[in-house]
């Protein structure tokens, strides 16, 4: 129970931690400069200049509806914390009392970028997301299995990058592009690091449960690897699984769930090729 509660008020610190940084780099930098990194936000901030509607209020009606059809496969738990991130992320998008940090847009792409990225690292760490076209692309990709969910992510941003060059300027767009390069850096570097993939082996009593739960939750392949202990001298099944950046905090606490005692050893993988993540 204990561990549990210090569990939840950890996600809970980093959750709200990078709700905060993630809502200065909109409101001190991207937002005040007109530099479009992509995503419901980045639509919130063409709509805002061209009808008047808040970018919160835009990222709130964008997202509504990919919840409502996603929290089943999320589950219960991860999803309404999500909803719950992404409620406050545009309430405080819309309302916290910052002034713009800096007019260069150079700067204001590169730092906004950089802490942008940050924040939805934290926030992914703590076991929920703030929605966008991440979900909006795995959606896309149980419809249409052949769009792998980083083409659908990398089509819609770059659609809204390029239209932020006809709603400002040209050069909107260019500065746009560094800071969503940016942005997806630091996701990177806060989740495990310059890579975007994670290999796992587990080793547990309850090989089975977990891999039906990864199969049903996350919707990943799972090996099963014929293994023995040397020291019980008992035959064991080792479990394989490749994650990429946004379901590898899902996958520990599957795994945990149903055997807080497993054994986990996690590996930067440089390349993953096959179903899922890029052909050869």
């Amino acid at each position: 129970m204990k561990e549990t509660l210090r569990s939840e008020l950890k996600n809970t610190l980093l959750i709200v931690t990078g709700l905060l940084v993630a809502a200065v780099a909109y409101r001190m930098y991207l937002i005040p400069n007109q530099v479009v990194a992509g995503g419901f936000t980045g639509v919130g901030q063409l709509l805002n200049h061209l009808l008047g509607i808040s970018v919160g209020t835009v990222n709130i009606l964008l997202n509504a509806p990919l919840f409502l059809v996603s929290m089943k496969s999320m589950g219960l738990k991860f999803g309404i914390r999500s909803l719950i991130a992404m409620f406050a992320l545009s309430l405080l998008i819309d309302h916290i009392p910052l002034p713009p940090a800096t007019d260069d847009m150079l700067l204001a792409s590169v730092y906004g970028g950089a802490i942008s990225g940050i924040g939805f690292g934290l926030v992914l760490r703590g076991n929920a997301t703030t929605g966008g076209t991440d979900m909006l692309a795995s959606l896309m990709h149980r419809l249409i299995p052949v769009l792998r969910v980083s083409y659908g992510i990398f089509l819609f941003d770059g659609l809204v990058i390029i239209a932020s060059a006809f709603a400002f300027e040209p050069q909107a767009a260019m500065y746009g592009l560094i800071s969503t390069f940016l942005c997806n850096v630091m996701v990177d570097l806060v989740l495990e690091g310059p890579n975007s993939a994670q290999s796992y082996f587990i080793i547990s009593d309850k090989s089975t449960e977990i891999a039906e739960k990864v199969l049903k939750e996350l919707d990943r392949g799972v090996t099963a690897l014929d293994a023995m202990g040397m020291y019980s001298h008992t035959e064991k099944k080792v479990l394989l699984c490749v994650v990429n950046r946004f379901e590898s905090m899902r996958l520990r606490r599957i795994i945990f769930s149903v055997d807080p005692r497993a054994f986990v050893i996690s590996n930067k993988a440089h390349e993953v090729l096959g179903e899922g993540f890029k052909s050869a």
